[in-house]
């Protein structure tokens, strides 16, 4: 069952009413003129995509993603095959639609040697499939104009290459408030997959306070709470995140005991053990590995941590200076 949560006229936020990790905050645009929809991200169980459609006509005008993670794409086929809906992905990243292999290379699972892990929990669990082609965008270029509204990509690297916010401005005879979807920039931030950039995550960051500081928007994430009223601390909490996730990794570090990486997942400061499915746990050694090499590296730019044996990405040995 999908839960629709009015933002304005013909505009919706859509969640799937379950306790499935990861649910989508997605936004539905209902343009009653030519009788089409505009989607962004809306990547449902099967179910909850066919009750979508039920509510709209298909085709709908397009299905927007702001990346290449499978939480967010995994059955954007289902879109295309069953009911034509046109696939737009930044450029960046169009292949990890196309061929998961190519998703699960660059973002490091093949390298830290996790490819039969992976492949169960994307392909049995997720159950995705890759689309037959998709249509790609440049973001911070490219402005998507439909009969209500503008959509203006903005390009947020760190998260991903291509992660993408959209700011969606209405028509004024809607009378809508706009609308700044800040994708996976939100309360639980992500940087661990090989090909993030902590850095540019902090850049990503404090581009996207300036635009929703300078404007009256609606401030939608991709997971967890959203705000139509003003919340100026919402950057700073993400800030206070990394500042903590930082903390947690120099805290775990010795000046006499060397650990590497794959210690450093297994004692489970950055993910609870009780969190981390059972099955596919191995699966954390990039996910919170790769968060924690971000820091790791920053640490020894500082002076503060010293890489004193070289092996592997999991294996190579750290101690405090």
């Amino acid at each position: 069952m999908l839960n629709y949560t009015k933002l304005g006229n013909n505009i919706y936020l859509a969640k799937e009413d379950s306790g499935r990790v990861n649910c989508l905050n997605s936004l539905i645009i209902e343009d009653p003129t030519p009788n089409e929809a505009i989607l962004i991200e809306a990547n449902y169980p099967f179910d909850e995509i066919e009750e979508l459609y039920k509510r709209i006509a298909p085709p709908a005008k397009a299905l927007l993603l702001s990346h290449g993670h499978t939480d967010h794409t995994a059955h954007a086929f289902y879109h295309q095959q069953k009911y034509k809906t046109p696939i737009y992905i930044p450029v960046q990243e169009q292949e990890h639609l196309l061929s998961l292999d190519t998703l699960r290379d660059a973002a490091g699972f093949t390298r830290l040697g996790l490819e039969e892990k992976y492949n169960l929990m994307v392909r049995e669990y997720m159950k995705f499939q890759e689309c037959e082609t998709v249509l790609p965008y440049t973001p911070g270029e490219k402005i998507f104009h439909y009969n209500v509204v503008d959509i203006e990509t903005v390009h947020i690297p760190g998260h991903s290459p291509g992660h993408t916010a959209f700011a969606l401005k209405f028509s004024p005879e809607l009378n809508n408030k706009n609308i700044l979807y800040v994708s996976d920039i939100g309360s639980h931030p992500y940087y661990g997959d090989l090909y993030c950039s902590l850095s540019a995550y902090r850049d990503s960051i404090d581009k996207l306070e300036k635009v929703y500081l300078s404007g009256d928007y609606i401030l939608v994430p991709a997971h967890g709470n959203y705000y139509q009223e003003k919340e100026p601390d919402f950057f700073n909490r993400i800030r206070r995140k990394i500042r903590k996730n930082a903390q947690k990794v120099l805290e775990a570090l010795s000046k006499t005991e060397p650990k590497s990486i794959k210690d450093l997942v297994y004692e489970w400061f950055m993910t609870p053990k009780d969190r981390a499915h059972p099955l596919i746990k191995e699966l954390y050694l990039l996910w919170d590995g790769g968060m924690i090499a971000q820091h790791l590296r920053e640490f020894q730019d500082q002076g503060l941590v010293r890489k004193i044996e070289e092996k592997d990405f999991l294996n190579d040995n750290y101690i405090l200076v």
